[in-house]
């Protein structure tokens, strides 16, 4: 397969919700094969180590984050932790939340139990359903 290449991705940190199974795992694959620093969310602590040792494999950057993203707090922790451990988010690939039908990341609260997340880190991100930098 023929990796799609994307050099402004690289050193850039990316939080993959969903991440540790099916498009979410083949996402965080894709970008830490851009060099991208990749944080992958699920809630299998398993399958999120085994997508972490698979990218670090390959040479890749990448931590594991156990998050249910319907819970407020359990995203607040992530954020925290993505940001001690590889740096403020630039691009979020949210394949997972809830919370009905979809629309901008910025236009969801903690009250609609939903995901809630805005990107601090970089001028080129944006805010909506999967953030890419500009």
């Amino acid at each position: 397969m023929t990796v799609p290449t994307y050099p402004d991705l690289a050193g850039k940190v990316v939080v993959v919700t969903g991440g540790s199974r099916g498009i979410g795992a083949a996402t965080c694959r894709l970008f830490a094969k851009n060099g991208a620093k990749v944080a992958v969310n699920g809630r299998d602590e398993a399958a999120i180590a085994d997508v972490v040792q698979s990218i670090r494999g390959e040479g890749g950057e990448a931590i594991g984050v156990a998050a249910d993203c319907t819970r407020f707090e359990a995203i607040e922790r992530m954020r925290a932790q993505v940001e001690q451990e590889i740096g403020p988010t630039d691009v979020l690939a949210a394949f997972v939340g809830g919370g009905g039908r979809p629309k901008p990341t910025e236009q969801i609260d903690e009250r609609s139990g939903a995901l809630s997340w805005t990107p601090t880190s970089s001028p080129h991100s944006s805010r909506c359903g999967v953030s890419c930098p500009a």
